[in-house]
């Protein structure tokens, strides 16, 4: 097996468990969802030791667990009824999504539901783009070992984002493949899954009121009985078209919430269990119709700037209350010119 070796991996190894029916249907899902994921985590310079499969039969409802901010990322692929079945690629995403937002928050509070609904905005982007994972470089366009530079990136990334929205017939296709029930605009059904995915968002994580010592002997308990795969190394090409297509994403946020929009300076994310290099730049100014959730409420988007209600952290970028002095998520200071 030949291995391009141009950029380390973002998740290092995968673990599914080979004795279970279907393993390498399995072992597929396991790194589908990881190629998913990766432009917001490369965003983020954020790195997933493990990415295993689970199947606690003691706990049906159990569907995730994240040990130690990312070293460790579970997640239950098969239906608790019946192990032949896998659960819908969209519920998996939810799944991995949430347990990717306990890399910066432990627990269930409002902060962690408005990054989380972050995260899911930045994913629907994507997908609206035509994104659906590595191989997004398609239809003879691959450049061999040759690295391209990021005009070229970003100038490939907008022509087969235009490419396969024409393809599509629409602005893109739902997590797992699925477009939007005839009648149902794109917005319409992401807005469902949203929806969805907050009705039992805390039932089936493990991280919820749980100690340390407990999920670490949850987690080990299923990665002694999984195989484990290394991953292969990100090739640098599909890395830069990603990045180049999530940078679009962010253009367009940038241009309809103008000033509102953050863009935070390029540093280490000091919350992950991994760096990476590239920019950190958070989507800001989020949707409040589009996310809105009145059982949870999360931090409002202000109207305009003389109206702000709170203040971006300059290394997290996480959204604080106007009246805090740090910042809820890494403990940094705020800063003196926005006092």
């Amino acid at each position: 097996m030949s291995w391009e070796r141009e950029l380390n991996p973002l998740i290092h190894s995968y673990t599914h468990l080979s004795h279970f029916p279907r393993e390498q249907e399995a072992l597929h899902l396991l790194k589908r969802l990881a190629s998913l994921v990766k432009p917001l985590m490369r965003a983020r310079n954020w790195t997933v030791g493990t990415l295993a499969e689970m199947y606690p039969e003691d706990d049906p409802g159990l569907l995730g667990l994240n040990i130690n901010k990312g070293e460790q990322i579970l997640v239950r692929l098969r239906e608790s009824s019946d192990r032949y079945q896998f659960r819908p690629f969209e519920r998996l995403v939810n799944t991995m999504l949430h347990e990717l937002t306990h890399i910066v928050f432990s627990g269930h509070d409002q902060w962690f539901h408005a990054f989380l609904d972050q995260l899911h905005e930045e994913l629907a982007g994507l997908m609206a783009k035509g994104y659906t994972g590595e191989g997004f470089l398609g239809r003879g366009q691959r450049l061999g070992g040759r690295d391209i530079p990021y005009h070229e990136a970003l100038r490939l990334a907008r022509a087969e984002a235009a490419s396969r929205r024409a393809d599509l017939g629409f602005g893109g296709r739902m997590l797992g493949g699925v477009g939007p029930r005839p009648g149902q605009d794109l917005r319409s059904a992401i807005l469902d899954s949203v929806e969805r995915r907050r009705a039992g968002s805390e039932l089936g994580c493990a991280n919820n009121n749980r100690a340390d010592r407990e999920l670490q002997a949850i987690s080990q308990t299923w990665l002694r009985n999984g195989f484990r795969t290394k991953a292969e190394e990100d090739a640098a090409n599909e890395a830069a078209m990603a990045q180049a297509l999530w940078e679009l994403v962010h253009e367009e946020k940038k241009r309809k919430y103008d000033d509102l929009y953050d863009s935070p300076p390029a540093r280490p994310n000091p919350l992950s269990y991994g760096g990476g290099g590239f920019l950190e730049d958070r989507f800001r100014g989020r949707d409040a119709d589009f996310i809105r959730n009145a059982e949870r409420p999360t931090p409002p988007r202000p109207v305009s700037p003389e109206l702000r209600s709170y203040w971006a952290c300059s290394l997290c970028t996480l959204h604080n209350p106007i009246h805090a002095a740090t910042c809820g998520a890494c403990g940094n200071w705020r800063s003196r010119d926005l006092r």
